[in-house]
């Protein structure tokens, strides 16, 4: 996994990546959003990285979208959009609800737009009891979304014993749900103590390459229809 600061400058930051993939091809582009300030920079990253780069790109964004950004970030490139449910702690805005209220919509308006499984959300440890999280992870799953787990701040880590039981009910509701974990998994080889099974040989390994440049190619056909729907409706308006 290439891990990309959003904010970094456009061009620079496409030459070392370009460098370091030329050395060692990566599976998944992560870019990281900074503040709401420099959500274009941001959003013009990810278009050149998509532009220049045949790969599956996933963004981290910390503050909440209108349902009119979530449209320019698929549109943009981003193949997965992560929404962590403490993202939106501690924010005040005229006719915001609560940070669950907030990070429900978030969602709700991430699922209408990208494809299911498309949407992750991380679950913070220290923000709930652990009924709350197995809770929410049921009603992700429910609706499309990837549930991921975490860990909390330092000082504040739940015991080893409840995270290996949070851990566990995630994994057992990953497969109950039959969550296609394959697109993250660089993602998760990093951030969480799962193993995964390497590849049984090199033919179920070729096999495997091929079946994700056919869904990476179905995403990138399904944005390009979508794009070309938008610009004809602006331009039948006159816009």
């Amino acid at each position: 996994m290439f891990l990309i600061g959003g904010n970094l400058p456009v061009y620079s930051t496409l030459e070392t990546m370009y460098d370091s993939y030329c050395q060692e091809s990566s599976d998944l582009f992560h870019v990281a959003f900074g503040a709401v300030e420099q959500f274009e920079h941001n959003l013009k990253m990810v278009r050149q990285i998509k532009h220049n780069f045949s790969i599956r790109v996933m963004g981290s964004i910390g503050y909440p979208l209108t349902a009119a950004q979530v449209e320019r970030v698929y549109l943009g490139g981003l193949d997965i959009l992560n929404i962590a449910l403490n993202a939106h702690e501690g924010m005040q805005c005229h006719g915001c609800g609560s940070e669950r209220d907030v990070w429900q919509e978030a969602v709700s308006a991430a699922r209408a737009v990208f494809s299911r499984w498309s949407v992750v959300s991380s679950i913070a440890f220290e923000h709930h009891q652990l009924q709350a999280v197995r809770d929410n992870i049921t009603e992700l799953l429910a609706k499309g979304v990837i549930p991921l787990l975490k860990p909390a701040g330092e000082g504040r880590l739940i015991s080893f014993e409840e995270s290996t039981e949070l851990y566990s009910f995630l994994a057992a509701q990953w497969h109950a749900c039959r969550v296609p974990l394959k697109p993250i998994e660089p993602l998760l080889r990093l951030t969480t103590p799962f193993e995964f099974a390497e590849s049984s040989g090199f033919v179920r390994g070729v096999f495997d390459k091929i079946q994700d440049r056919r869904t990476l190619a179905a995403s990138d056909l399904r944005r390009h229809l979508r794009t070309s729907g938008a610009e004809a409706s602006f331009e039948s308006a006159g816009l």
